[in-house]
């Protein structure tokens, strides 16, 4: 009976079936849900053995291109290529798309072992490997994630994090087209997370295939990619190098999703003068220097600009530090968060609040007036009602 079904479910598969390995290109790809634009116009190029994080807030579109790539869903407008063929046509189980979805999706009655294998076991596998290679390739990937000595437990025995990695087990011993994965290392603590940030980067770097990995966290896709796609609202914001994306943020809304923490983005008046003068919030003003006035004054409209300003290149002073004067405003400490190796200093100034990293042995107190030293170098500048990357 079994053997019939096996031959009866590799009759029904697709006579062409996409090949392991190769280079993805999505042009204009787009998907309405009614009147909602749940992705627009996204076009991308994935090569092989690339590593290409996709990173957004919630309902950014990230796991929509997911199902898009994978042929879950349809699109609205716009082609997927694999190799230069039509990949967007063909029918789910044609693409072999490792897919690895955020709902883990596992067998409640399979074990680890059995959940890993089950792609190798599916009739898009058929013939392809050996019980000894099944065994080994499941092998390799429950040791990257730490998972071997579960492997005979049940998904109802496992913690949630244990459970994501079984899911990131069963994506990663597949021979796709390409890996989609979706939040694949989100519900571990933070010493694995880290650590399997770079195990599963360098294993994906030697394969013939491209990786799409879709995660919230700014720093992990920075951390995992060769490149990194920006989406807010199912629209791309930037694609580039996490170096490029981190120095020269294409927008506001880039600025405050990048870094750990994010940039400080602020709205601020300027005016000119024998003392140029900058003003933050509700009115809080102080001298700025001639040269941070010359800096940032040809992006200004109508006097008005957004400073981006990094928490790292910050400075907290005390209130009576010498010398006072330009380039430091008058602020009051908000929250202190000691983090180990730094100190996160929140300040307040015209109802504006700006982080700052400082010192790990720093001893600000909230409710302290103190000064935010600004160094004009490291001032981004965006445009203060498009918000788009004015200078850097």
């Amino acid at each position: 009976m079994l053997s019939r079904l096996r031959r009866s479910a590799t009759a029904a598969l697709p006579q062409y079936m996409a090949q392991a390995g190769g280079s993805l290109r999505i042009d204009g790809l787009g998907k309405r849900f009614g009147a909602l634009a749940a992705l627009d116009g996204l076009s991308l190029t994935l090569g092989e053995g690339e590593v290409v994080s996709v990173t957004g807030p919630s309902g950014a579109g990230k796991s929509t291109l997911a199902r898009l790539v994978s042929g879950l869903e349809r699109p609205s407008t716009g082609q997927i290529h694999l190799n230069g063929a039509d990949f967007g046509t063909l029918p789910t189980q044609a693409r072999r798309v490792s897919h690895m979805f955020e709902s883990y999706a596992l067998y409640p009655t399979r074990t680890v072992a059995e959940n890993v294998m089950s792609p190798l076991n599916a009739p898009t596998s058929l013939g392809r490997w050996t019980a000894e290679d099944k065994r080994r390739r499941s092998d390799e990937v429950l040791a990257l994630t730490e998972m071997g000595h579960l492997r005979d437990r049940l998904p109802s025995q496992l913690s949630g994090g244990q459970k994501q990695r079984v899911a990131l087990c069963r994506a990663l011993v597949q021979d796709p087209s390409v890996f989609v994965l979706d939040e694949p290392i989100g519900h571990l603590d933070a010493k694995l997370r880290h650590k399997l940030r770079g195990d599963i980067r360098r294993r994906q770097k030697r394969l013939p295939q491209g990786t799409l990995w879709l995660t919230p966290d700014g720093i992990e896709a920075m951390a995992v990619a060769d490149r990194m796609v920006v989406l807010v609202d199912g629209v791309v914001q930037q694609i580039g190098t996490p170096d490029d994306v981190f120095a020269k943020p294409a927008n506001v809304r880039v600025a405050r999703l990048i870094g750990d923490p994010a940039m400080n983005v602020v709205g601020v008046r300027i005016t000119g003068g024998a003392r140029p003068m900058l003003t933050i919030g509700e009115g809080v003003a102080a001298p700025i220097s001639q040269d941070f006035f010359d800096r940032i004054a040809p992006h200004a409209r109508d006097g008005r600009v957004s400073l981006g300003l990094r928490p790292s290149m910050l400075r907290v002073v005390p209130a009576d530090a010498e010398p006072a004067g330009a380039d430091r405003l008058p602020v009051t400490v908000y929250a202190v968060e000691p983090l180990g190796k730094f100190t996160l200093v929140s300040v307040e100034a015209g109802g504006e609040r700006i982080r700052v990293k400082t010192a790990a042995d720093s001893t600000w107190r909230p409710g302290q007036p103190v000064l935010l030293a600004l160094d004009a170098a490291a001032v981004l500048c965006f445009d203060a009602e498009s918000g788009a990357l004015l200078m850097s």
